[in-house]
């Protein structure tokens, strides 16, 4: 039986939030995606208990309970630090093809329990 994963989309603007989650569920059906406003994130944290965060602010809260997290940096064009069983990783001008790749790194982390 596969754990299903649930992703947290969790970054500004809304119009960015919907397009990350819309092809997510494209790309990857089987999961289970949701979409919260960044000052929601905290508390959808805590109900929703997500596999994988992307976010623009790691909190302390998404540090401390969530396995993975993918943090989009907006400043120069979408740098991002992936974050995978504690281990990071920056990713220049990250792509949907690196995020679906994070998604499946974090479904592995998530099989293995």
């Amino acid at each position: 039986d596969k754990q299903v994963v649930r992703v947290l989309v969790s970054i500004a603007p809304l119009s960015y939030r919907e397009a990350v989650a819309l092809s997510l569920t494209r790309h990857r059906p089987h999961l289970e995606t949701r979409i919260a406003p960044p000052e929601d994130l905290d508390r959808e944290v805590g109900s929703f208990e997500p596999h994988l965060v992307v976010c623009n602010e790691v909190t302390q809260t998404v540090r401390e309970n969530v396995p993975s997290w993918v943090q989009v940096l907006f400043e120069n064009g979408l740098d991002a630090v992936v974050s995978m069983n504690g281990q990071s990783l920056e990713v220049h001008d990250i792509s949907m093809e690196d995020l679906l790749g994070a998604v499946d790194e974090t479904e592995e982390i998530a099989s293995r329990g």
